[in-house]
């Protein structure tokens, strides 16, 4: 019997009235934070790209807080994660600094690139958060690769690469399946269905929310959906996947999200959509706001101290990155070729 459950009806929230139970109340405001954290910085890096304050472009995932938060909230420290060029929700979640990433996007030395490499090339191997990829699906052999490896050094650490629906048009992510199943890879690919890939509808190309997961399933790989507005049902579902990852089982997880803002925010998305098509899923959809009705219900109301308290942190983070010293004329050259002198710059 298929584990895959059926794709959601988004033109209501399902989640409002529903009760957090008792045991659940700590984890649900921690998800609540960590996903208004994201948010906060990402409305933040918009605004620097307006104004013209950092360089490259830049593209959001407001709107898919949940999918990002859920996933890793079922990792360790030790586990590895490789993104999309719509990364930076991942790596908040797996614990990259936010000051890191602010002056990487403001081109400072401090930055978790050192500056050079900006909105699609982050990474910061402390946090184990590999990097983000500009090649769609470019993720996916870097985290079979490197589960691998940790498995062959004895190791139960794991690795998850996120990818777009439109990555799994990309035939390196079908390759990788295969040997990754083939070679008992502990790795989780989460395929965050956001409807477009750019501007072609992935229902075209594939079908309804949830096909993706079934076209898994048939391959013989582990496979399941889960709604991606709701950060509870991704974590319980993303963490029955990893105890069976950290087995060996290589899987996959489709996530139905929605893209609302454009693809980037320089690319005209009122030509393939309805004008405020994002913003009108968003004022019915949005997984933070849903959260936080259904959290202002508790007799202990602490979203609005969690609020105030992102606020500052995004706020100082922001601040000490500006402060920040831009990297030297010469940083150019660093790891262009071998450079071992230059090893404390890693």
């Amino acid at each position: 019997m298929s584990h895959i459950e059926s794709p959601p009806d988004t033109s209501t929230d399902p989640f409002s009235g529903v009760p957090i139970g008792v045991a659940e109340q700590d984890e649900a405001h921690e998800f609540y934070r960590a996903m208004s954290i994201v948010r906060s910085v990402e409305l933040e890096i918009e605004k620097m790209h307006r104004l013209g304050r950092m360089s490259g472009s830049f593209h959001s995932s407001i709107g898919q807080e949940a999918a990002a938060v859920g996933v890793c909230a079922a990792l360790r420290p030790t586990d590895l994660v490789t993104s999309t060029h719509r990364g930076h929700g991942h790596a908040l979640a797996k614990g990259v600094p936010i000051e890191g990433i602010f002056a990487e996007l403001l081109g400072r030395a401090s930055g978790v690139s050192g500056g050079r490499g900006g909105s699609m090339h982050l990474h910061h191997r402390r946090s184990g958060f590999l990097g983000e990829n500009a090649i769609v699906a470019g993720g996916v052999p870097w985290a079979a690769g490197a589960a691998w490896a940790r498995r062959r050094r004895g190791t139960d650490d794991i690795a998850v690469a996120f990818m777009g629906d439109g990555g799994f048009a990309q035939g390196v992510t079908h390759e990788t399946l295969l040997l990754a199943r083939f070679w008992k890879s502990p790795c989780l690919v989460v395929c965050e269905n956001n409807g477009l890939a750019h501007s072609m509808p992935s229902e075209r190309l594939f079908g309804p929310p949830g096909t993706i997961a079934r076209m898994v399933e048939a391959t013989g790989v582990l496979s399941r959906y889960v709604d991606g507005r709701d950060v509870m049902a991704v974590a319980r579902v993303a963490r029955e996947l990893v105890a069976e990852v950290r087995r060996g089982v290589p899987a996959f997880l489709e996530c139905s999200v929605f893209r609302v803002r454009p693809h980037s925010l320089s690319d005209p998305d009122y030509r393939y959509r309805p004008r405020g098509a994002g913003q009108d899923w968003l004022a019915r959809n949005d997984p933070i706001a849903n959260l936080r009705a259904r959290l202002e219900s508790l007799p202990a109301n602490r979203v609005a101290r969690i609020d105030r308290e992102v606020a500052e942190e995004v706020a100082q983070a922001l601040e000490r990155a500006e402060a920040a010293a831009r990297p030297p004329a010469s940083a150019s050259k660093w790891f262009v070729y071998s450079s071992p002198e230059l090893q404390n710059h890693a």
